[in-house]
């Protein structure tokens, strides 16, 4: 498998047959296409069904950009995340993509005055969450119109129209914002657990968990006193590909002006680091 990636990964390797793969890793037929297959259902491998050659997919090219910044990204959002933490006594993370469908949480920081009631595991230290709607909107919200409908295409027709909304938004401020009961964080947590059931029975929890939830502050409902558990703002690398997010933790009620200030604080922590990564 490995072999196989690295020659069609090659900065200047063009698409190539199945013969001529067999012929420079010394592998059978049999097992390069069998390797082949399944790299493709991972999306990390692409087959032209003109010409029956194969390239190297978008899920292992976005986790080759992922992993090219890695250690500068966890580093400086992990500074930045501790600063905004520190500055306004609220908990923050860091999340990480760790592959086209996936995120990690690689920094936890947690204020000494909200440690003892701290009641979020799913963002906890090394905590994995799949890019499923309606949560980790912004690191949906900036990608290619098809990788947006394939995301969108998860969630329940009821609220397609809203999420799509939602994400136009989400573009344009440069930050999510969630507002989440404690059943909508079980559910979350009961997310991480679903690899291997029915696909039934994942659509329903899915929908449960949508139902439990408002799905993200639209311009026209930040008014007032609104409720807000996290303030997610996205960081891209040089090709504008989100790589993390640093995700500040309100979790209390507050007026919509002093969210706003939170949110673009956080949104301009995450802008630094997109800066210093182009």
């Amino acid at each position: 498998m490995i072999r196989i990636i690295e020659l069609l990964a090659s900065p200047e390797q063009q698409a190539l047959p199945l013969a001529e793969i067999v012929r420079r890793t010394g592998l059978s037929r049999a097992t390069a296409h069998a390797i082949v297959g399944e790299l493709i259902d991972h999306g990390w491998v692409l087959r032209d069904v003109k010409t029956g050659a194969y390239t190297v997919g978008p899920a292992f090219a976005a986790l080759a950009r992922a992993a090219g910044s890695a250690d500068n990204v966890a580093r400086w959002a992990s500074a930045c995340a501790r600063e905004l933490s520190e500055r306004f006594d609220m908990a923050a993370f860091v999340a990480q993509r760790i592959g086209s469908e996936l995120i990690t949480v690689t920094d936890h920081i947690v204020p000494a005055r909200v440690r003892d009631r701290d009641d979020s595991p799913w963002f906890r230290h090394g905590r994995q969450v799949r890019l499923r709607p309606p949560i980790c909107r912004e690191f949906i919200a900036c990608e290619s119109a098809e990788t947006q409908a394939a995301w969108l295409a998860q969630a329940p027709d009821t609220i397609r129209p809203r999420l799509q909304t939602v994400l136009h938004t989400i573009a344009e401020r440069g930050y999510s914002i969630e507002r989440m009961t404690d059943d909508h964080v079980a559910m979350i947590e009961a997310l991480g657990t679903l690899d291997s059931v029915p696909d039934r029975l994942r659509s329903r929890v899915d929908d449960l968990l949508t139902e439990l939830s408002a799905i993200d502050y639209l311009p026209a409902e930040l008014e007032g006193d609104v409720a807000a558990v996290t303030i997610g703002a996205p960081i891209f690398d040089s090709s504008g590909f989100v790589v993390a997010s640093i995700v500040l933790c309100p979790n209390t009620t507050l007026s919509a002006v002093d969210l706003c200030t939170l949110a673009e604080e956080t949104r301009a922590a995450a802008s630094s680091i997109s800066t210093q990564l182009s």
